[in-house]
C-alpha cells in the first residue's frame, strides 16, 4: 500500500528508515468511488492526498453555475488545495474522484508536525511547493498567451495521458473551451 509513496518520497529526499516509518505512519488509506467529492468548496482543506491509483479533478463553480477545472492529478502525485491547506481558509474549489481511486492521505496537523520533526520532510515540502508554483504559473501563462489550439497541442505534448484517459467533456473544460471546439481542434490536428 505504501510502496509507491515510499518510492516517490525517496526519489526526492534522503530519509532514515526511522523517519520514513514515522512519516508513513501518518498516512491513511481511502478507497474513493468515481464521482465522489473528497473536498468541497466552503470547507477547509484538512487533508493532502497521494494518488496510488486513479485520478482526481480540482474544480471551481463559476457564478453562472458552470464548472471550471483547475487541474487533474494522476497516479504518483500529491493533490490538495494549497491555499486552504496552508492558510486554513475556506475552500473555493472542490476535489472530485474521476476514476475509482486508491488514495493515501495525511491530515494537516500531522503534515505540519512532521515538518517540525523531520528535516527531510521540510525539504520535500519545499520541492513540492516549488513544483506547484511552476505548474500553476505556467498554466496561467498558457491561458493568457496561447489560443485554444495551442493549449491543446501543448497538452498533447506534455500530458497525453490526460487526453487518452479522460472524457472529451473534462478535457474541454480543463482547456476552457466547448466540447464542439475541442472536436474541431482534434480533427484539425
Amino acid at each position: 500500500m505504501y510502496e509507491q509513496l515510499t518510492k516517490f518520497i525517496k526519489g526526492r529526499v534522503a530519509l532514515s528508515e526511522a523517519d520514513l516509518e514515522q512519516l508513513l505512519s501518518c498516512f491513511h488509506l481511502l478507497e474513493a468511488k468515481k464521482n465522489e467529492l473528497i473536498a468541497r468548496a466552503g470547507e477547509t482543506s484538512r487533508r493532502m492526498f497521494f494518488i496510488n491509483k486513479g485520478c482526481l479533478r480540482v474544480f471551481f463553480i463559476k457564478p453562472d453555475g458552470r464548472e471550471a477545472t483547475r487541474r487533474f492529478a494522476f497516479e504518483n502525485s500529491f493533490s490538495t488545495s494549497l491555499t486552504s491547506f496552508i492558510g486554513g481558509t475556506l475552500l473555493k474549489e472542490s476535489t472530485q474522484v474521476i476514476e475509482s481511486s486508491e488514495l493515501l492521505y495525511i491530515h494537516r496537523e500531522d503534515f505540519y508536525q512532521l515538518l517540525n520533526t523531520i528535516p527531510a520532510w521540510e525539504k520535500f515540502y519545499r520541492s513540492f511547493l516549488e513544483d506547484a508554483y511552476i505548474i500553476n504559473t505556467r498554466r496561467l501563462e498558457d491561458f493568457i498567451t496561447l489560443n485554444p489550439r495551442e493549449r491543446y497541442q501543448l497538452l498533447l505534448e506534455e500530458n497525453p495521458e490526460m487526453v487518452l484517459r479522460l472524457p472529451n467533456k473534462l478535457v474541454a473544460n480543463y482547456l476552457n473551451i466547448t466540447q464542439e471546439a475541442l472536436s474541431r481542434i482534434k480533427s484539425a490536428v
